[in-house]
This record gives structure tokens, C-alpha cells and sequence, in this order.
């Protein structure tokens, strides 16, 4: 099943707020269709991430403090005859402004709070509940004018660390993580980003040993060495043409299944970057660009099989479906219309 996140209400002139909450869908992998069933009321989910093992969605309201800014929890049901229902597990009302991105850490969810700059860590129970918040840190900025803004984290099981893209203050940014799930800044081992860049989004090489980043205000995706004890940039490479560079706005990255191929969205551009990692090297080799097959790509993700990329197209309340040949080129095979406000897929 496919888990959309979507904006109930307009953030912005360019981003409409249509969605009736937390959305599922069928996915039909040997044709690339989906096919909705059912929702459950949410105001804002507009971060995912699901537990397969225990069928639990968990989703970061985008709200300001007071008024809604969470993260809730919902066990997601599906009968032999194909009905679909939620039962909610909770909400935790959180201390920030604006939490847009989920990750887990063994047995807790780390929250990142764009408008206010926090870094949460919540307790996650044995049945998939949301406990109690056990920490929350006010991330430093050495930017006054902007400050900091939580974007994406990313768990390290083996350095036992967190990293954080602050895009507020241009770092990637080192955590500690304890036992007992509270984590503590490393700021020598921080990377940074030239001003202005905005790092975005993390997502970790499944060898362990490097990560990719993208910068939302500039056209630029980076590979991380994470061979050492601080991260180190390897290599980083255009995803637009140069003469548009300062014009993007990015939104998602991910890799592969295998680790060599990056693509990322541009919400400019309406387009998808292919990338591949050239290991050996620590380079990236740009592929092709595709465009999203809708309005302002906010996610993408992959299909568990790797066999299907889709996008979420949150300005024209689109799906794109493309299929992922074995070399990684994309070739897109259907735009499925009438998904309100689409800005984040999950799978279940």
C-alpha cells in the first residue's frame, strides 16, 4: 500500500493545501497504477513514515506551536475484502514551529521543526504508540538574520549518530545518540555548506560509508564521505544547467536500493535528476533529467521493488508513475490526477 501525506491547508501562493489528511492507496506494481482507498483526517501531514512490521504510519503535522504542530500515529488496517481503517495511536503536541520531516533512531522518532529550529526525539512504544518527548534541542545558528531551520535527519546505526541538514545555517550537522535515545551535538564534526545553499535533505548509502545532500536554493547535489570521523564532501555536481542554478528550488532526494543511482526534485523546474555514484571514485556522474510529469514535485520515492519512481506533485494535485529501467533512466508511464496536495509517499 502507498501512504500520501498532503497539505490541508495553502501554505503559500504555490502551494495549495487540498488534501482531506493521511491518504492510502493500492499500488499495482506490474502496471504502475494506484488506486485509491481511503484516508483519515489529519490537519497538515505532511511528512510520512511507516512501520511495516507493525502497519503504524506516523506523520509530522505542519502547524505552529499551539495550533496543531504534532506528530501523530495511526495503525492502518486492511480487511480480507480490501476495506481499509485507521485506528489512531495518538498525538504528541510538540514545542516548535512547523515539523516537516520524520526519521527513526531504533526506538524513538527524531522530529524536525523547520520554523523554530528544534531537533525532538519521541519515545516510540512497543506496539508502534507514540511515548513521551525525551528531548528537545534548540539548534545554534552562526547566521543572526535567518537563524536555523531543522530540514532532515538521517539515523547512522553503526557510528550510533544523527545528521542533521540545517538549512537555516548551512550545516550539516553531527549528533551523538546515547542509549537511552537523547543525542548530543558534535559541532567540531560539522560540515559546511557555502551561504545560501540550503542544504535539504540526507539520505545514507546503504554501505554505510557515504550520503548524498541537496541543496534546496542552489542546483547542487553532494556526496558524503563518511569513511572518517567527520563527514567530508567527495564530490558534488550540478542537477540543473549552470545558467539556472540560482533559481532552483529543491525538494527531495533518493537513492537506489543499490546505492547507485541519486535522483532528486526540483520544484522550479517541475523535473527529476538522475544521478549515478561512481563509487570507486567517490564521484557523481549526471544521468538525464525528466520532467516530474506535474506542477512542483515535492517527494519522490521508489517503489519497494525498485522497479517504479513516483512523484508528488503538490501544485497540480498530481501522481507521476515512471518506470526504472536496470541502468536507472526513468521513462514515465502514467500522471494520475485528483490527488489533493500530494507532498510525501510512504509504503506499507
Amino acid at each position: 500500500m502507498l501512504i500520501i501525506g498532503g497539505y490541508t491547508e495553502r501554505m503559500d501562493e504555490d502551494t495549495p493545501g487540498k488534501a482531506r489528511g493521511i491518504s492510502v492507496y493500492d499500488f499495482f506494481p506490474s502496471e504502475g497504477r494506484i488506486q485509491f482507498l481511503g484516508f483519515t483526517p489529519a490537519k497538515n501531514p505532511s511528512y510520512v513514515i511507516t512501520d511495516r512490521k507493525r502497519s503504524v504510519v506516523y506523520a509530522a503535522l505542519e502547524n505552529d506551536q499551539g495550533e496543531g504542530a504534532g506528530v501523530s500515529a495511526h495503525k492502518v488496517n486492511r480487511s480480507k475484502q480490501g476495506k481499509v481503517w485507521f485506528d489512531d495511536l495518538g498525538k504528541v503536541d510538540l514545542p516548535g514551529d512547523g515539523p516537516c520531516h520524520l526519521s527513526f533512531a531504533k526506538n524513538t522518532v527524531l522530529v524536525s521543526s523547520y520554523g523554530s529550529g528544534h531537533l525532538h526525539v519521541i519515545r516510540r512504544e512497543e506496539d508502534g504508540s507514540l511515548g513521551e518527548i525525551i528531548q528537545t534541542i534548540a539548534l545554534s545558528s552562526e547566521d543572526t538574520d535567518r537563524g536555523p531551520h531543522a530540514h532532515c535527519t538521517a539515523y547512522h546505526e553503526a557510528r550510533e549518530q544523527v545528521f542533521l541538514c540545517d538549512k537555516g545555517d548551512d550545516k550539516l550537522k553531527v549528533f551523538d545518540r546515547a542509549e537511552d535515545g537523547t543525542l548530543t551535538e558534535r559541532p567540531e564534526l560539522a560540515l559546511d555548506f557555502q551561504e545560501h545553499q540550503g542544504p535539504r535533505h540526507i539520505t545514507l548509502h546503504p554501505d554505510g560509508q557515504l550520503a548524498v545532500v541537496n541543496a534546496e536554493l542552489i542546483g547542487h547535489v553532494h556526496l558524503i564521505d563518511l569513511s572518517g570521523e567527520k563527514p567530508l564532501r567527495a564530490n558534488r555536481m550540478n542537477y540543473l544547467p549552470e545558467r539556472v542554478l540560482d533559481e532552483a528550488s529543491g525538494a527531495a532526494i533518493r537513492l537506489s536500493t543499490n546505492g547507485k543511482m541519486i535522483y532528486t526534485s526540483d520544484r522550479t523546474y517541475s523535473v527529476v535528476t538522475a544521478l549515478r555514484i561512481d563509487e570507486k571514485a567517490k564521484k557523481i556522474v549526471l544521468r538525464d533529467t525528466y520532467p516530474s510529469g506535474g506542477e512542483s514535485p515535492r517527494d519522490l520515492n521508489l517503489s519497494p521493488s525498485g522497479e517504479w519512481l513516483l512523484t508528488a506533485n503538490t501544485a497540480d494535485h498530481t501522481v507521476g508513475v515512471f518506470r526504472v529501467d536496470p541502468r536507472g533512466a526513468l521513462t514515465h508511464y502514467h500522471t494520475f490526477k485528483k490527488v489533493p496536495s500530494p507532498t510525501c509517499f510512504a509504503w506499507l
